[in-house]
This record gives structure tokens, C-alpha cells and sequence, in this order.
């Protein structure tokens, strides 16, 4: 039998001991960046369409998400629907935001911008890497399923419009024009600047 000298010995409880915690922080690391809600949330629902062609806007906003693209492809219209809320009180010598604006030239390319959103993982995701120590963060109350107490005096809403389809309406999971926005069969986050909003009004100036 080889007998192991005490130095000899001490490296090699050294060199477990490191391997060990090497170990433990590396699977504690992957759970901290992992997927944190899952895939498939919510049960499917229908987003019903007012007269005007708007979304009708419920308080109630259900959560729900799924894999795949957001919209489908090839969108010719991007209606934009402002509309003002409870909270809303008309200024003298303030105009109202239109009720309705309608991007042609550039919607299948809006459609595709949609399609890029992130889900609530991908998203938490890039808010880690972008926000994060040495240490990811961990992750909060499920995205897009908790609302910030904010009032906001007009909800913002899309629908796209197809030659072949029915229209697609999305609204925002939490009100206002950012955050979680919904088909009523996935969610997917816009979180980063410029807002949709914001891309929609820039782009309508531009074509």
C-alpha cells in the first residue's frame, strides 16, 4: 500500500474541497440564469374588437403565453388605437392624441418587429446580462403577470390587418404603452427603448 505523505494528502483535500464548491456554485449559477416561469402559461383567449375596429380594452387582463411568433407574417395595416382611460382629464389648449393611426407602408416589417419581442425568460435574461454583478440577479414577481400600481390616462393597442386573415389585435398585459403586450395567446415583452409605440410613430413619420 502506498502511504501518502501529509503534504500529499493536503493537496488533495485542497483540490476536492475546490472542485466541490466549483461545483455547487456552478449549478447554483445555472439555476439563477435559467428559465425561471414556464413556457406555456394561461389559457388562451379572444381580444374582441370594438365598432371602430379597436381592441375592446378589459380591465381584467388574464395572463397567457405560448411558444411561437407573436403575429403571423405578411401584415399590410398597423393600426395604432389611442383610448383614453378614467383617469384621463382633457386640458384646454391640449390636443388629444388621434383615437386611430394607421401604418401601411412598412407593416410586414412592424410584423417582423413584433415577431422579435422576447418571451418573459428571453427578457429576464437580457435584463441580467445587462444589469447584473458578478452574481445574476434573481428573478422577481412573474413578468408581465404582476402590475405596478400606475394610472395611465390612455391605453395604447394594435391590430394588424391581413389580405387573407382576420385582423390580429394585441393590447398591454399592465396598461399603457410598454411592458407585457399580448395577442390573447402569447405574451412577449417590450421592455427596451424605443418602445413600440414610439417605433410605430417614428416609422409613420418616415414612410
Amino acid at each position: 500500500m502506498t502511504k501518502w505523505s501529509p503534504r500529499r494528502r493536503w493537496v488533495v483535500v485542497v483540490v476536492t474541497v475546490v472542485a466541490v464548491a466549483a461545483g455547487v456554485v456552478t449549478i447554483a449559477w445555472v439555476r439563477r440564469t435559467g428559465s425561471p416561469w414556464p413556457a406555456v402559461a394561461g389559457t388562451p383567449y379572444e381580444i374582441p374588437l370594438g365598432s371602430d375596429g379597436c381592441p375592446v380594452i378589459d380591465e381584467r387582463r388574464q395572463f397567457v403565453d405560448a411558444p411561437g411568433p407573436l403575429v403571423p407574417p405578411g401584415a399590410t395595416e398597423v393600426l395604432l388605437c389611442t383610448t383614453p382611460t378614467a383617469l384621463h382629464i382633457p386640458s384646454p389648449g391640449v390636443t388629444d392624441p388621434p383615437r386611430q393611426r394607421v401604418l401601411r407602408a412598412g407593416a410586414a416589417d412592424f410584423a417582423a418587429l413584433l415577431n422579435r419581442l422576447p418571451n418573459r425568460n428571453q427578457a429576464w435574461r437580457q435584463w441580467q446580462r445587462r444589469h447584473s454583478g458578478w452574481w445574476p440577479d434573481a428573478a422577481p414577481e412573474p413578468m408581465g403577470e404582476v402590475c405596478l400600481l400606475i394610472g395611465y390616462s390612455h391605453e395604447h393597442s394594435f391590430v394588424l390587418r391581413y389580405p387573407d386573415r382576420p385582423p390580429v389585435p394585441l393590447i398591454y398585459t399592465c396598461g399603457g404603452q410598454a411592458g407585457g403586450l399580448t395577442s390573447g395567446t402569447r405574451t412577449r415583452m417590450d421592455h427596451t427603448k424605443p418602445h413600440l409605440v414610439d417605433e410605430f410613430l417614428s416609422r409613420l413619420q418616415r414612410y
